[in-house]
């Protein structure tokens, strides 16, 4: 599956934006964290494809500086209004991440991290994805950033490793050499990966276009 992450400022140019990925999207990100103003209940009322909500911290690659319980408040009214899917960043303290935890209903909790300085060992990103799903979200997502071509080929390692845990898991890498990682993440049936809604869009380094994502899946899948 290939998801878009929508970077708007305000409401109306979010669902502009929704209104355009509808065609290349199998799910819609709405980025939190780079918005001025946001009406959750209008925005996901009007998606017509599942939606995963955001709120990325510049910790992690974001634009967000909000403590953790405006944070977890923005979930939390997510999951209010009906998302498919809301984000938690791994790092937030445990108190504050069980609030949305325990709010779960029939939302889908992913569960992130986000290594920006570069890519672990394989034993840590192992004990990263034990410690992650142990968390008891229904997908784990780890992104990591490639320094060089083999990082790629461990964070994709975790795909099969998350899979014989019977659990979801987003792993690739971010970066000019992470990009093959993002188009073969969901050929390992990762469950999805994250294409720009066009050029110029990008929410983190190495993302494709999603026109240029959906023809290469397309091809590499017959």
């Amino acid at each position: 599956m290939i998801c878009i992450p929508i970077m708007a400022k305000d409401t109306d140019g979010a669902l502009k934006k929704m209104a355009k990925a509808n065609t290349l999207a199998d799910i819609i990100e709405l980025r939190l964290d780079v918005m001025e103003e946001f009406d959750l209940n209008e925005i996901i009322k009007s998606a017509t494809k599942p939606i995963l909500v955001t709120y990325r911290s510049k910790r992690e690659g974001g634009e967000g500086s909000a403590d953790y319980g405006t944070r977890v408040r923005y979930l939390l009214d997510a999951m209010e209004a009906g998302a498919d899917y809301v984000d938690v960043e791994f790092s937030i303290p445990l108190e504050w991440r069980q609030r949305v935890f325990q709010m779960k209903g029939p939302c889908g909790l992913v569960v992130s991290c986000h290594l920006l300085t570069g890519t672990p060992h394989r034993e840590k990103l192992e004990g990263i994805l034990k410690n992650m799903a142990a968390t008891g979200a229904d997908i784990v997502k780890i992104v990591t950033w490639a320094r060089a071509w083999e990082d790629n080929f461990r964070v994709l390692e975790l795909i099969p490793k998350a899979q014989a845990m019977g659990i979801g898991i987003i792993a690739f890498c971010m970066g000019p050499l992470g990009r093959i990682s993002r188009i073969v993440c969901p050929l390992m049936d990762g469950y999805m990966t994250f294409a720009s809604l066009e050029k110029g869009q990008e929410s983190a380094s190495g993302q494709i276009p999603a026109p240029d994502m959906k023809k290469i899946l397309e091809m590499l899948s017959q």
